[in-house]
């Protein structure tokens, strides 16, 4: 494994273990704008990472969470095989059997140094997220590059949810940049994700509260 690669890949197993968010909210939500809130009952969880352990930590970590939320979740690699990560076509076959209403994309996005916060609500997003099959497609070619996380020193946590029937993206939001040196854990980055899922709606038994709007960054 080049170095680079492997300093990257040892980067994301300790977030994995002990980063945290040096704030603990969701900044750069967006929602589908208009649209009336589908509270969401059964969900499976796709994380994209270049190592299978990372990426399972992920899944499993999202799919406890959810469940202890209140909601029914699975982790994608129970249902699909490491070979067909790449194959969206047998991704949704897998899904179709799942009976899920709801799929979460999440994974580490590297982002340059800036001098302002990102507005807390975002107001557009980019075309690719757009698709669960275009999002998944793009991200995963991305990740498995040898240095995307090479050169940045900060990770935030993405995560998308899409509509498993329409396959569209309704949510969407990134955790405050990962520090690796704090006492938080992974655990409480995805405990407030899945609270402001629930704070906008999207979860079942959730309130739904509509929310001002700012730009994406």
């Amino acid at each position: 494994m080049p170095p680079a690669l492997r300093a990257a890949v040892v980067g994301v197993l300790a977030l994995l273990t002990t980063a945290c968010a040096t704030q603990p909210r969701v900044t750069s939500v967006w929602t589908d704008p208009g649209a009336q809130p589908t509270q969401y009952r059964t969900l499976v969880v796709f994380g994209i990472a270049t190592k299978t352990t990372v990426r399972r930590a992920y899944e499993d970590n999202f799919a406890t969470a959810l469940t202890a939320a209140g909601v029914s979740a699975r982790p994608s690699h129970t249902l699909v095989s490491e070979k067909s990560l790449r194959r969206t076509a047998q991704i949704k076959r897998a899904l179709s059997g799942a009976d899920a209403d709801a799929l979460i994309v999440t994974h580490l996005i590297p982002e340059a140094a800036q001098s302002t916060e990102p507005a807390a609500r975002a107001t557009s997003i980019p075309d690719t997220y757009r698709r669960f099959d275009r999002y998944y497609n793009q991200v995963y070619s991305d990740v498995a590059r040898p240095d995307y996380y090479t050169g940045y020193q900060s990770l935030r946590l993405e995560t998308n949810l899409y509509d498993a029937q329409r396959e569209t993206l309704v949510w969407s939001g990134r955790s405050q940049p990962l520090d690796p040196n704090s006492e938080q854990t992974i655990s409480q980055v995805i405990a407030d994700v899945i609270a402001q899922l629930r704070r906008d709606g999207l979860l079942a038994g959730a309130v739904t509260k509509k929310a001002s709007s700012g730009s994406f960054e």
